[in-house]
């Protein structure tokens, strides 16, 4: 009608629609736990038996898992490569406090050791040390279906330390130059581990030092 009034129109031209690019997204790996792996220094025992007697150690009602051992087994002696000696024993072993003694028997596979919370030393005559926290034990093998871990009954003549013996657990588990004796009579630890022997073949004889992880 008006050829040349202005135009004006409140329709916007349409929008552009501009492409949005966002960043890639980062792939989160997360990781696998890892599972704790226990060093065994023994050809005696195994991993359960170091668990079982970490939870003694402890006094656990409950077991340990074999991943969760809180306590490192320092070999300090081992038979077939030190010797089987008296005189070994205290070369190596003296003076160190909180050791494992183990030792294998010919012909039965039984294995039968200590926990010395205390130390061991070569003094000229028989000294008995006192502790609450010392026992002695016979771990399960094929033929024993459960290990026995026999506790002190009396603190007192406990660990005993003399040039003459090894190891000493009372007047029921220990050590003398002819090999070893096991005797239940006048109980120093509660428990009877197995019948009363003096001085069987021993196939091996292994003393570990005992560390808090």
């Amino acid at each position: 009608m008006a050829p040349n009034a202005s135009i004006s129109s409140i329709i916007l031209p349409p929008r552009k629609k501009l492409p949005v690019h966002l960043p890639a997204r980062k792939k989160i790996v997360v990781p696998h736990p890892v599972r704790k792996v226990y060093y065994n220094p023994s050809s005696i025992i195994n991993h359960e038996h170091f668990a079982e007697i970490s939870s003694c150690i402890d006094r656990r009602l409950s077991k340990y898992d074999i991943t969760e051992i809180p306590y490192k087994f320092n070999l300090l002696l081992k038979g077939s490569r030190d010797g089987f000696t008296l005189e070994t024993f205290h070369r190596l072993c003296d003076n160190i406090p909180g050791t494992l003694v183990v030792i294998k028997v010919n012909g039965t596979n039984e294995i039968l050791g200590g926990y010395n919370p205390l130390i061991w030393s070569s003094n000229r005559s028989l000294e008995w040390f006192t502790t609450t926290d010392s026992f002695i034990f016979s771990l399960k093998t094929q033929k024993l279906p459960n290990s026995i871990f026999s506790r002190i009954i009396h603190s007192t003549k406990v660990i005993g330390c003399y040039y003459c013996f090894g190891p000493i657990f009372g007047n029921n588990f220990y050590m003398r130059s002819n090999g070893w004796i096991y005797n239940h009579k006048n109980a120093f630890y509660e428990k009877r581990l197995r019948k009363d022997f003096e001085a069987p073949l021993i196939d091996e004889f292994e003393v570990f030092h005992v560390l808090k992880n």
